[in-house]
């Protein structure tokens, strides 16, 4: 179960429960545009120059130092751009160097010589990184990265995400050269413009201070993937967002890299949990209403093939990796066919 907050808003919550699929298209009613980075769907061919041996050494989770660096890219028209940029490690488990040999980082850009390009209007952005070197470790990337696109196929609001094949070079030793593949991030406030909001950066709630139809749609979505490792209470993993056509607060949900889809090889649930894999999927969900939750599984059955296309839409995705997910894919939607089923695991907590 989700921790209980004393968080209150400051007005009161309106007794309003939208319907599934109107709240969704209330909410991504034409606000901004989707960045140009996020509006394709193949790899972005590039090329990442720093003196990495430095920058991989940063690993205090509170640091702000930034390192300058080089990125280039293959263009929309087959061209080459450079941009100079700045870099930091970012992250909590993945930024241990016990954990990750390359850290998750965060690519700082400069607004003024970003116009034109892919990059265009960016301050900053995320770029999740390979981690290790195994190819076990480059599937699942490539299998977080779907994480996001399936979340995507279920709600506007969620973030957007675009794959990179990422050549590394290290500016004082030649021998670093590697490619390994990643993925950028949209930013939150440019996914809450999207929708006409703003990110609320105060301490978070539990579900029944949040939209009904987007606090189902997530909570079933994190059961899907077999994701635990969040906290809506402490904005773990979560954001919230307000939009300015309902007062309501929607919740979204990133970082995926734990879930029981990916089974990382460090991923592990929290010891309070009672699992003991991340494949073992657990409700930690809210209570929902029976007439909210039939609403919310016909909505995953609709999505069902854009939720399974978004993998084999992954050209890179190892034929054995794209079966071990579609099995544990298989085992959710044969459990919300049965009704029985999806009583039984969903509205256990409601008491």
């Amino acid at each position: 179960m989700l921790l209980r907050a004393r968080w209150r808003p400051s007005f009161l919550l309106p007794a309003l429960v939208f319907p599934a699929l109107l709240a969704a298209q209330q909410v991504d009613s034409g606000g901004k545009k989707l960045g140009r980075l996020f509006r394709a769907t193949d790899p972005l061919v590039m090329w990442l120059s720093a003196d990495f041996k430095t920058v991989f050494k940063e690993r205090d989770s509170t640091s702000t130092k930034q390192f300058p660096a080089s990125l280039r890219y293959l263009g929309e028209k087959k061209d080459t751009v450079k941009l100079d940029v700045r870099l930091s490690t970012r992250g909590h488990y993945r930024l241990k160097a016990s954990s990750c040999a390359v850290p998750p980082l965060k690519v700082w850009f400069d607004k003024e010589k970003t116009k034109g390009t892919l990059f265009g209007g960016q301050g900053s952005l995320k770029l999740t990184t390979h981690c290790q070197k195994g190819e076990r470790y480059a599937q699942n990337l490539y299998l977080e990265y779907a994480a996001y696109g399936m979340y995507n196929a279920l709600t506007p609001l969620s973030l957007h995400a675009r794959l990179a094949t990422i050549n590394w070079q290290d500016i004082n030793d030649p021998g670093f050269a590697i490619t390994r593949p990643g993925f950028w991030v949209e930013d939150d406030d440019d996914m809450a413009a999207r929708n006409h909001g703003k990110v609320l950066m105060q301490i978070g709630g539990h579900a029944e201070e949040m939209e009904p139809q987007q606090m189902a749609t997530t909570d079933l979505f994190q059961y899907m993937i077999g994701n635990t490792d969040f906290s809506l209470y402490m904005l773990h993993n979560y954001r919230i967002v307000q939009t300015d056509t309902s007062m309501n607060y929607f919740p979204m949900a990133y970082d995926f890299d734990w879930s029981g889809l990916v089974n990382a090889p460090y991923a592990h649930p929290d010891y309070h949990l009672p699992i003991k894999r991340v494949i073992d999927r657990l409700y930690r969900g809210g209570c929902h209403t029976p007439e909210m939750l039939a609403q919310t599984v016909a909505l995953f059955k609709a999505k069902k093939g854009e939720i399974y296309g978004v993998m084999t839409g992954i050209k890179e995705l190892s034929p054995d990796r794209l079966k071990e997910a579609t099995e544990f894919l298989d085992e959710y939607f044969k459990l919300i066919n049965d009704p029985g089923e999806v009583k039984r695991e969903f509205r256990r907590v409601c008491g």
